[in-house]
């Protein structure tokens, strides 16, 4: 069982490498757009340096090598006041431009002060999932974030386990989630579109598997995304969605909720109550459809291994759970 699982998750990190991997060197906010745009400056800088310093040794070793017929030692040059001088200032130079435009860097991405307007979500990271509280709105969802274009998102960052790190290359830079600490950083997308992240901070066996999607949405839609999460969860109607739903308000609500209001347990599954609003599951692994969510259901270990969800359900009562939280959209 132990080759299995790890085969599976040797499967499931190499099929995401095959995947264009986000930069922030293809930024969507203004964040990433001064990091990248101080990151060009210094290559570019680098670049020149190098090339003159490498070209002037090339130049050197050619001009002065050794020639045939050459039998007396070259003249030996104990110190050039000149050169020396040049070479000391132009680094001083070179390192004082770029701490001004780090400087200036910083400060443009520094946060801006909070408004009404502002979105505020408190961000949890587990073992190995993300939380997303959003807190005006008064509901909970997990591993993907949903947010308006143009906006400002005030986050708060906080760790029910270990040390993880939240990451969205082309939003934002890595802040650290620390237990019993509370971080903070801010996210704000120029661009409608799917951005991709990861935690950035290894923190166990299933730290590649530890991802993030964030939606960047027009205001229409947020607004009709957020209206849909804030209401209740659906109402079984068949005797198999009924009996589902008893398991999962029952056993399974030790970890899980099909309450979309309860942002702030120690419950250590995801909110349910929307499940199939997502597009993943499982920390943004997998592909969420019903397939997928049987082979989960059948065997948690198989696919994630070490995650905290290590149970066996009977093949009729994953059947009569698989039949309601299909309907959770």
């Amino acid at each position: 069982m132990l080759r299995k699982c790890s085969v599976v998750a040797g499967l499931a990190v190499l099929l995401s490498a095959c995947q264009p991997s986000p930069t922030f060197l293809d930024s969507a906010s203004p964040i990433s757009g001064h990091v990248a745009d101080l990151y060009r400056i210094i290559l570019i800088m680098a670049l020149v340096v190098f090339v003159l310093v490498e070209g002037a040794l090339i130049w050197i070793v050619i001009r002065d090598r050794k020639k045939a017929g050459d039998q007396e030692s070259p003249t030996q040059i104990y110190g050039n006041t000149r050169l020396e001088v040049i070479w000391t200032v132009i680094p001083i130079f070179l390192v004082i431009a770029l701490f001004v435009m780090t400087v200036q860097t910083v400060n443009a991405i520094a946060a801006p002060a909070t408004a009404k307007s502002d979105i505020n979500v408190r961000v949890v990271g587990h073992q190995w999932w993300w939380e997303f509280d959003y807190l005006d709105q008064g509901f909970a969802t997990a591993n993907e974030l949903h947010i308006p274009v143009g906006a400002t998102v005030q986050i708060q960052l906080e760790s029910r386990d270990v040390i993880h790190s939240f990451w969205v290359p082309q939003l934002s830079g890595k802040t650290d989630v620390v237990p019993g600490q509370h971080n903070s950083m801010w996210l704000k997308g120029d661009k409608v579109g799917v951005y991709l992240g990861q935690c950035a901070e290894f923190c166990g066996e299933e730290h590649a598997l530890m991802r993030i999607k964030v939606f960047v949405d027009s205001q229409e839609d947020f607004d009709a995304w957020a209206a849909n999460m804030q209401k209740p969860a659906y109402q079984p109607q068949t005797e198999d969605e009924q009996a589902g739903y008893k398991e999962l308000t029952g056993a399974c609500a030790a970890c899980h909720s099909l309450d979309p209001t309860e942002i702030d347990t120690e419950k250590v599954g995801p909110n349910l109550t929307h499940l199939f609003s997502r597009t993943t599951f499982a920390g943004g692994t997998f592909d969420l459809n019903e397939n997928n969510l049987r082979s989960w259901l059948k065997d948690t270990q198989a696919m994630k291994p070490g995650n905290d969800m290590k149970i066996t359900i009977p093949p009729q009562q994953m059947d009569q759970i698989v039949a309601y939280l299909k309907n959770l959209k």
